[in-house]
């Protein structure tokens, strides 16, 4: 069967011939798709494939939908597949394996540990070292902002401080060898970068 040209997945708002494709496989359904939608431009788009109703989140789920995807449509060298899940619930011989077919492949990984929230974190302050479940990373956030509600992101709050995520992430963990953060912290800053990169180019 032949594969679905890529351009089918521009709109009218995208340079239909340079227009550069992220492909985020995400373990969540509404939260990560809510952030990466800020980043939009003529220049990129960022197609998100979230947890649907079937709640099918381990990481080999995601996985799946990644290598689904790349099966169906006809990409350019320059688009990126990333995935970006968690490492909260999830053994690490499991992580291990999802990493090691993803690497051959050629996708990219934005790991967090324990949760994306901590990500979310790092827009507004420094990781508080108590701070070590979901629930704790979670809490944080309405501390730092007042209220948090994972399904409805006030993104006008985090826009603005998208390069001190990064800043803090990178700062945390920097190395380019680990698949995930050995300890409290997130990779996502990884795809986030190139993100902007290509955004400001």
């Amino acid at each position: 069967m032949s594969r679905i040209n890529r351009t089918k997945l521009l709109d009218r708002q995208h340079d239909r011939r340079d227009a550069k494709l992220f492909i985020v496989a995400t373990e969540g359904e509404v939260t990560e798709r809510q952030y990466f939608g800020m980043f939009h431009s003529t220049k990129i788009k960022v197609e998100v494939l979230a947890t649907g109703d079937d709640h099918k989140s381990a990481p080999q789920y995601v996985l799946d939908r990644l290598n689904d995807f790349n099966e169906k449509y006809d990409l350019n060298d320059d688009d990126m597949l990333w995935l970006v899940f968690d490492v909260d619930r999830w053994s690490p011989k499991n992580l291990s394996l999802v990493c090691r077919e993803a690497k051959q492949k050629n996708y990219h990984l934005a790991i967090s540990n324990p949760c994306f929230e901590v990500w979310l974190c790092l827009h507004f302050a420094d990781l508080d070292p108590l701070d070590k479940s979901c629930q704790d990373f979670k809490a944080r956030l309405k501390i730092l902002l007042g209220s948090y509600n994972s399904s409805k992101l006030n993104l006008s709050l985090y826009e603005p401080k998208i390069a001190d995520a990064v800043a803090r992430a990178k700062q945390l963990h920097s190395t380019a060898i680990q698949n995930w953060p050995p300890t409290s912290g997130t990779h996502v800053y990884r795809l986030v970068e190139i993100l902007l990169q290509s955004l400001n180019k």
